[in-house]
C-alpha cells in the first residue's frame, strides 16, 4: 500500500502567507482610496437628488425655496461643517424647515462659491447664484467630484480626475 503526502511543508505554507501579505500590503491603499471615492460618490449624488428635491418643492409650492449651510436662523457660508437646510420661505417671512442635510465628514470639503442657493417659484435660482459645489477628498487623492448648478436650477455631477481646485 503506498501513501500519497497530502498537504504542504512548512517552507511551502510560509511562502504562501508571504505571497499573501504583500497581496495584502498592496492592496490596503486602494481599497482604501476607492472607500474614499464610493463614500464621495454617494454624498454627492444624494446632495444633487436634495437640490432637485428643492426645486421641486420650489414649484409646486408657488414659493421660494433656500438651500443654505443654517447656524441659527442665517445662512453661512460654511459648507463643510454646519449642515445645509432645505426651507419654504412664505411671504409672512416664516421660514418651514424641509430637510436638513448633515455636515459633510472629515477630512473631506465642500465648497461652493455662494452663501446660499434660493429656487424661485419657476424653479430658477435667484440672480447670481449659480457656481459649482465642489466636493474634495483628503489631500492625498487626485480627484474631486464637480457638481454644476446653472441657472434654471438644474445640476450636472461630473468626477474630475486631478487635484481639487483651492
Amino acid at each position: 500500500m503506498r501513501w500519497h503526502h497530502i498537504g504542504l511543508s512548512l517552507i511551502e505554507l510560509l511562502v504562501a502567507i508571504a505571497i499573501f501579505c504583500i497581496l495584502v500590503f498592496i492592496a490596503i491603499p486602494a481599497m482604501a482610496e476607492l472607500t474614499e471615492r464610493q463614500q464621495a460618490s454617494a454624498y454627492m449624488r444624494q446632495f444633487s437628488q436634495h437640490l432637485a428635491y428643492a426645486r421641486i418643492m420650489a414649484v409646486s409650492s408657488n414659493l421660494p425655496v433656500q438651500l443654505c449651510p443654517k447656524t441659527g436662523v442665517t445662512c453661512s457660508a460654511d459648507w463643510q461643517h454646519v449642515p445645509i437646510q432645505i426651507s419654504l420661505l412664505h411671504p409672512d417671512s416664516s421660514i418651514i424647515l424641509l430637510r436638513q442635510v448633515p455636515a459633510i465628514s472629515l477630512p473631506h470639503k465642500l465648497v461652493y462659491n455662494r452663501e446660499q442657493v434660493s429656487f424661485r417659484r419657476d424653479g430658477s435660482l435667484d440672480g447670481f447664484e449659480n457656481g459649482s459645489f465642489y466636493y474634495c477628498p483628503s489631500a492625498k487623492y487626485h480627484w474631486h467630484y464637480k457638481m454644476t448648478l446653472n441657472q434654471a436650477g438644474r445640476s450636472k455631477l461630473a468626477l474630475i480626475n486631478s487635484a481639487c481646485p483651492s
